[in-house]
């Protein structure tokens, strides 16, 4: 191999020597060993994907954090970020220009075949001219560039990442694992630290609104929970204290930004891109299969909201921008730059001509389009023979650039410590003033020798946080401090999106049809053994398979004299991927992964880590051949369903703030929990004979145990069962937390607190804007009251009490008809439903989708 061939490593001098700031970091890890790393690593990559979602799981490392760290010493970063700021100042200029007089596509600096065919040269109007005393159109706040180091020790840009620049949250979550799981690592030595950068950028960011009286409305725009960088949104979002909004929770009004809230319209002042920046506005620009925003742009235009980055941007991460960027920083700064670009020709004006280039060692080149940053990157001495004639016939449209072989550094593999090719991910930011560097940054592990260092960042890619060693000398300076005016009080969580709020009532409705369907299939397995028992067993075991069947438990009904182990075999069912524990597991842990930026992290580690657990034990409950060994494993699931809902109901009442959504998610359970108890009572009620003597009973009984009333009934009428008190304590006590009437009684609470700020009606804009307000609901609420008290009373004063239950089935059917006609009227109200229901299982689910694209 040719010595310019081979990959420098990070670690090693050359000449067997380890460098001087590697020395103190190989000793730590020399005395954790291998196996202890490649624990620590998997501990990280459960960690991002439980907590971010962004490890895959196969291998076992896919996704997570290499824990060997690149370190950069405080001299070079130095440097480093020196040549970072003159790139973003460059590209700065060249935007500038480029939508405005166009200077250097007249004075022939740039071809036009590089700009016009890009698709991130934006046609969006012209905006207007910045007066005398305001400052230019800024394009670039935020810029980030992908570099390796050549085996010349030389570092070369890859790519230019300005359009959503992703990895910085990847960076800093890598940094927190770090900490947490490899705190050995960081004895005795000081790295420069993240937060500041962060603090600045939030800065930033209030002082880019520009307010003066009132505090500023900031958001990110992002793709959605299904988008392939949503984690990175999330930590974003909350770093820089912004909403997290898609397109839908967005729309423009009186040339005016807002976000849609269940209290009506507020203000944005700020919008944080994290999509293409061609999809933002579908009534300007192309638009695709990630929304946008109808109007942004006139909005932009008016001054009414800033965007972070501006959209028009994305031009100059085309590929052919790095042939030219040497006669852009001669033309802008008048000197040469300090971070080249790997050495990057423009086909459509090779010296010697294309077919001298094609004449070499064409495994020395990649080909890539000159304008399409998305397009793959091939391998000149890959090319087939249509590939090579559609070079010819226009080789303007295409760039060769160098095949450069990455530097190396240790990476943890489960053979051993290997070395890996890395790219470093560096970005910067403009505070309004200047620039300024994160003190560290992201290196991504090549997935081979042969692939293109140039690629976008993927959910699968293992990283490696960067370190900067602090010098003694270095001065530490922190975030600036902003003004801002007195904030007045608030108690309530107004920002709450429509779509949020929608998200969280249907965590709730689905963490209690879980549970509900706990208490069901428990019911079935005390039972199972007793399909050859007495009359009255063999009754209640039909009725519990009766409703199991209801609820979407079983698809089928056992036929008559099925035996034990057919029944076990049914009921071994629900455990495959289509029962419906796995289905509504899915669903809690699809719309969680949505609130994943309003929740907790121990919340929502608790819903994904008992979500993924439970599920496994679901698909491993079937012995074959050993019916009673299968029906024990379905029982110990079947406990850990309930565990896994009450453990999540503990949580949200204790770290959810009372209003907001937990206001919401309590609605939702409140709803269905009130729905299955009048469902559970109606259907049992419903079997046959049921008022005579005996089957009464045990119509109660049952009816006690799975509304799990049967210890507080015994506590006050002892063994006696009759339907009066049966009834009055499911259906009118308001102190009974598993009753109809608790339920009812919470639902108005909530109704009247959200009904306070009913006021604002008017809004047009305002979700539910001329449906039913809050007094309305509650009148609802309480003419499902007066019905509820009506049955009761009728059971009460009858002569045959038994004789009066047996007619009540269809009455309690409607009352639940009801209470589920005021689920949809709360969801008309308060919630933006992008998507209509469609009914799945047991038509009790809403399936509503979203799209994302890759970065």
């Amino acid at each position: 191999m040719e010595l310019e061939r081979i990959p420098l490593d990070e670690m090693v001098d050359g000449r067997g020597g380890v460098r001087p700031h590697w020395r103190g970091l190989l000793g730590s890890i020399s005395d954790l060993g291998h196996r202890e790393l490649l624990e620590r690593a998997r501990q990280m990559a459960r960690a991002l994907h439980d907590q971010t979602g962004i490890a895959g799981g196969t291998p076992p490392l896919a996704g997570g954090c290499d824990p060997v760290p690149l370190l950069l010493t405080a001299q070079e970063f130095a440097w480093l970020g020196d040549g970072i700021v003159q790139r973003a100042r460059i590209l700065e200029d060249t935007l500038r220009d480029l939508y405005g007089p166009r200077t250097l596509l007249a004075d022939g600096v740039l071809p036009p075949a590089l700009v016009y065919p890009a698709p991130g040269f934006l046609r969006m109007g012209d905006h207007p001219e910045p007066g005398r005393d305001a400052p230019p159109r800024q394009f670039l706040s935020f810029y980030s560039a992908d570099l390796i180091r050549g085996p010349d020790g030389g570092w070369r840009v890859v790519a230019d990442r300005v359009a959503r620049a992703n990895g910085i949250g990847r960076a800093l979550e890598n940094r927190r694992q770090m900490a947490r799981v490899l705190p050995e690592l960081f004895s005795g030595r000081e790295v420069r630290r993240l937060t500041p950068f962060f603090e600045s950028w939030q800065d930033s960011l209030q002082r880019l609104a520009g307010l003066s009286d009132r505090n500023p409305g900031l958001a990110l725009l992002t793709p959605g929970p299904r988008g392939p960088q949503w984690a990175e949104h999330v930590i974003l979002a909350r770093e820089l204290g912004c909403v997290l909004a898609e397109a839908g929770d967005l729309t423009v009004r009186d040339g005016a930004l807002w976000l849609k809230t269940v209290r009506g319209l507020r203000r944005v002042d700020v919008l944080l891109l994290r999509q293409d920046g061609w999809t933002v506005d579908p009534l300007e620009l192309d638009g695709g299969p990630v929304p946008g925003i109808a109007g942004l742009l006139d909005a932009v235009r008016s001054g009414a909201v800033h965007l972070v980055n501006d959209p028009a941007a994305g031009v100059v991460e085309a590929p052919g921008f790095a042939a030219f960027m040497p006669d852009l920083a001669a033309r802008f700064l008048d000197r040469d730059l300090l971070l080249p670009d790997t050495r990057t020709i423009w086909l459509g004006d090779v010296p010697g001509g294309l077919e001298d280039l094609l004449a070499g060692d064409r495994s020395r080149w990649w080909l890539r389009p000159v304008a399409d940053v998305t397009a793959p990157v091939r391998r000149l001495d890959r090319l087939d023979d249509d590939a090579l004639a559609a070079l010819r016939r226009a080789p303007e449209r295409f760039v060769a650039v160098e095949a450069v072989p990455p530097s190396v550094m240790p990476s943890v593999q489960p053979g051993g410590i290997e070395p890996g090719a890395i790219v470093l991910r560096l970005f910067a930011l403009f505070d309004g003033v200047d620039w300024q560097v994160l003190p560290g940054g992201m290196a991504r592990l090549l997935p081979g020798a042969d692939a293109p260092p140039a690629q976008s960042l993927s959910r699968q890619v293992v990283t490696k946080d960067v370190w900067v060693t602090v010098e003694d000398s270095a001065e530490i300076v922190g975030a600036a401090v902003v003004p801002t005016m007195t904030l007045a009080i608030r108690r309530g969580q107004g920002d709450l999106p429509s779509r949020a709020a929608d998200d969280f009532f249907w965590l709730g409705r689905y963490l209690e049809q879980l549970e509900g369907a706990g208490r069901v299939l428990r019911g079935v397995t005390r039972r199972a053994g007793r399909v050859d028992g007495s009359p009255r067993e063999r009754v209640e075991l039909e009725t519990m398979l009766r409703l199991a069947g209801h609820v979407g438990l079983l698809q089928d009904e056992p036929a008559v004299g099925a035996g034990f182990p057919t029944l076990v075999r049914m009921l071994s069912g629900v455990a495959f991927d289509s029962g419906l524990p796995q289905r509504l597991l899915s669903e809690i842990a699809r719309v969680a992964a949505g609130l994943q930026d309003r929740l907790t992290a121990e919340t929502y580690d608790t819903i994904v880590q008992g979500t993924e657990a439970l599920r496994g034990q679901l698909q491993d409950t079937r012995v074959p051949g050993d019916p009673g060994r299968t029906l024990e494993r379905i029982g110990r699931v079947t406990d850990g369903l309930l565990r896994y809902g009450a453990t999540i109901s503990g949580l949200t009442a204790e770290n959810m703030v009372r209003n907001g959504g937990r206001q919401f998610l309590d609605l939702g359970r409140r709803i269905e929990r009130a729905g299955a108890i009048l469902t559970s009572i109606a259907l049992v009620l419903q079997q046959k004979d049921v008022a005579q003597r005996g089957r009464m009973e045990g119509a109660l009984r049952l009816i006690l145990e799975l509304s799990d009333c049967v210890i507080t009934y015994r506590s006050r009428y002892f063994s006696v069962l009759q339907p009066g008190p049966v009834l009055d304590l499911l259906l009118l006590d308001e102190g009974n937390p598993r009753g109809v009437a608790s339920q009812m009684a919470m639902i108005g609470d909530a109704l009247a607190d959200l009904g306070q700020v009913d006021g604002d009606r008017a809004d047009p804009d305002r979700p539910g804007a001329g449906l039913a307000d809050g007094a309305d609901l509650l009148r609802a609420v309480r003419a499902i009251m007066d019905r509820l008290r009506g049955v009761v009373d009728d059971v009460l004063s009858a002569a045959r009490q038994d004789s009066m239950a047996a007619t009540l089935p269809d009455r309690i059917l409607d009352i639940r008809d009801d209470i589920r006609d005021l689920a949809r009227q709360i969801a008309r109200r308060y919630f933006v439903v992008l998507i209509p229901p469609r009914a799945v299982g047991g038509g009790h689910y809403v399936d509503r989708g979203g799209a994302g694209e890759e970065a």
